[in-house]
């Protein structure tokens, strides 16, 4: 499960080759035998699935899920007897490049779920066994220069590696704490809006996301505000209570500035609104910075309560 640092990688590297830009939209033949490897490596190979019941459950359990969604008799247009052939092939043919991380994403959820137990294929380490192959199936991803990141068992799209590890994951992690339950979620739902392209809806669940995480600091502040009230409001009383460190008056305003027109007027203008009479398109580097936007705000947020908490 490891990822080998070829002779071939470091000349490439050598060379300038490294690949730098993500891509989303094809998934390259040999990252896609990778996966077909990397699958049976969480789940189990083929002698595994004829000879333990477990293995043969979880690809039953998830080819089930994955042709009843679809609407489909067969994931593939051969009909396979068995489901961890119709599985793999699908892996290593499936076009659609989101269908196909519909399958690695739900490989690995039952993963986390059925093969962390010692019964499972009789492993002597079965914890670190799983976390080793969600490290591997993201080293993957970076080494094919796949804008992709499993986290928390869900797959969410990169657009900026320095962003994604500076705002993006930090701030899941805040969200993890307990009592930020909903606003994890909204957030982990614009990101696979984002994911699948739904950029409005990114932006919506977005704002959502920032609003709950200011309303649950607020409420464990014991600061008064109105369920209804809107980001701006809940950045005034957040600022009012002394909650959003400053360093002046000035520093302050910014911070402010920063928050109340980014993700704010973002959604307003672009997401909460009737089209009107013709076709409104929300461009994507317009959804990426604000989502980013709203990491950073949720970062800094959350950063300052689990400080208070402490």
């Amino acid at each position: 499960m490891s990822v080998f640092d070829l002779y071939s990688k470091r000349q490439k590297r050598a060379r300038g080759e490294a690949i730098d830009v993500y891509t989303y939209d094809t998934f390259p033949t040999p990252f896609r035998v990778q996966l077909h490897y990397m699958v049976q490596d969480l789940l189990g190979d083929a002698g595994d699935y004829h000879r333990w019941p477990k293995p043969q459950e979880t690809y039953i359990d998830i080819v089930k899920i994955l042709r009843k969604e679809y609407g489909q008799q067969s994931l593939t247009k051969i009909n396979y007897s068995d489901a961890f052939s119709e599985l793999h092939n699908f892996v290593l043919q499936e076009p659609d490049v989101e269908k196909c991380l519909d399958a690695v994403e739900l490989c690995y959820m039952a993963g986390d779920v059925v093969t962390r137990s010692m019964h499972y294929l009789n492993r002597s380490d079965p914890r670190t066994h799983v976390d080793d192959c969600v490290a591997e199936l993201n080293d993957r991803f970076k080494e094919a220069g796949l804008g992709y990141e499993l986290i928390d068992w869900k797959i969410v799209r990169i657009d900026s590696q320095l962003l994604h590890s500076e705002a993006v994951k930090p701030a899941i992690g805040f969200l993890n704490a307990k009592g930020f339950e909903g606003a994890r979620d909204e957030f982990m739902g614009a990101y696979e809006h984002y994911r699948h392209g739904n950029h409005e809806e990114t932006l919506v669940d977005a704002l959502k996301a920032f609003e709950s995480t200011m309303k649950i600091i607020l409420k464990a502040n014991d600061k008064d505000f109105a369920p209804s009230d809107t980001a701006s409001k809940l950045v005034l009383a957040c600022s009012q209570a002394g909650l959003i460190a400053s360093y002046n008056e000035q520093h302050l305003t910014s911070l402010v500035n920063v928050l109340t027109s980014g993700i704010p007027t973002i959604r307003n203008r672009n997401g909460g609104h009737g089209q009107g009479g013709s076709l409104r398109v929300v461009e994507p580097e317009i959804v990426a910075y604000g989502l980013h936007l709203t990491a950073s705000a949720i970062v800094m947020l959350a950063g300052l309560e689990s400080k208070r908490r402490r």
